[in-house]
């Protein structure tokens, strides 16, 4: 019998990733919804979807997301509208049996301190001051998840993402992560013919993934007989933002880089670890960053007028 898998925030940049790779996945009937169809901050609208649609799995990606200036500017917002999402849905998963489970959480959720991102350090510290509130609404995911899994011996699961991007992201200046927003600068750079500005040096390193290869993780997961308590899924190739920037001009043929070293450059590193990963999915393969990065900017060409920005 086909497994129905529902995944929330279908119109986002993992959802909309969900779509693009579900055709590989024939033994699964996906179901994807979106903030206008059911709020997910109302209890009564989640209680309606699970009868409604009647999933087997859940991959839950909605989210009030944003960048830094966004976790700074309405930190309220972004921890009430999160808690009442991840509780719901997470809740109401277990009320409708649904039988397995996966919820995102973020590498953000993580101590500040952190010299290297493993799953069982997760709680250790502080994270980021300028992540907040939406951090720690991030890291309620692992509670309530462990909860469940020890109360009901659910087979929920949460994915802690690494530095995810592609089409169908936020490419907003303001409150875009960094890869869409260098993208839409790097974009506006060629069209006026002036200089791509960058905050910093460019010498802090991050693993990006692109959002397909976290979209294939959930659904390959699903084929596992058990679910590990939470995963981080981040991409095998740490490179610069220096690099990043070179690789974003290369794509436009832009020559004309102007770096604002008076701004800060953000953490410096944030190297996550792999072992729960390789262990669990040895056989994901990521794409190549400089794929990843061309797919990405030529679709924000194609779509400019109606992306997210």
């Amino acid at each position: 019998m086909t497994k129905r898998i529902l995944v929330t925030g279908g119109r986002g940049l993992v959802g909309s990733a969900i779509r693009d790779i579900s055709s590989l996945y024939p033994q699964y009937d996906f179901i994807f919804t979106h903030r206008e169809e059911y709020d997910l901050t109302k209890e009564s609208h989640i209680d309606k979807l699970f009868l409604k649609k009647k999933p087997d799995y859940v991959i839950h990606t909605a989210a009030r997301v944003g960048g830094i200036g966004k976790n700074l500017n309405t930190p309220a917002q972004q921890y009430f509208d999160n808690i009442l999402m991840n509780t719901y849905m997470i809740h109401y998963a277990h009320e409708h049996n649904v039988e397995k489970l996966i919820a995102f959480s973020s590498v953000c959720a993580f101590p500040a301190d952190s010299e290297i991102l493993k799953e069982e350090s997760l709680h250790d510290g502080a994270p980021f001051e300028a992540h907040g509130s939406y951090a720690y609404s991030k890291r309620m995911v692992d509670v309530q998840i462990e909860a469940y899994r020890k109360q009901y011996n659910r087979q929920y699961c949460s994915v802690i993402p690494g530095n995810i991007f592609g089409e169908n992201d936020n490419f907003n200046l303001e409150d875009g992560h960094v890869v869409p927003s260098l993208i839409h600068k790097g974009y506006l750079a060629k069209q006026n013919n002036t200089s791509l500005e960058v905050w910093g040096d460019g010498t802090p390193t991050r693993e990006f993934l692109y959002a397909q290869d976290v979209a294939r993780a959930c659904v390959e997961l699903f084929e596992k007989e058990s679910l590990p308590q939470k995963i981080i899924v981040s991409g095998d190739q740490e490179i610069t933002i220096k690099s990043l920037i070179e690789r974003i001009s290369q794509v436009y043929g832009l020559d004309n880089i102007k770096w604002l070293t008076d701004k800060p450059n953000g953490q410096m590193k944030r190297p996550s670890s792999k072992e729960i990963l390789k262990k669990t999915l040895p056989n994901l393969q990521f794409t190549d960053i400089d794929v990843a990065l061309e797919n990405t900017i030529r679709w924000f060409e194609k779509n400019y007028p109606e992306v997210r920005k």
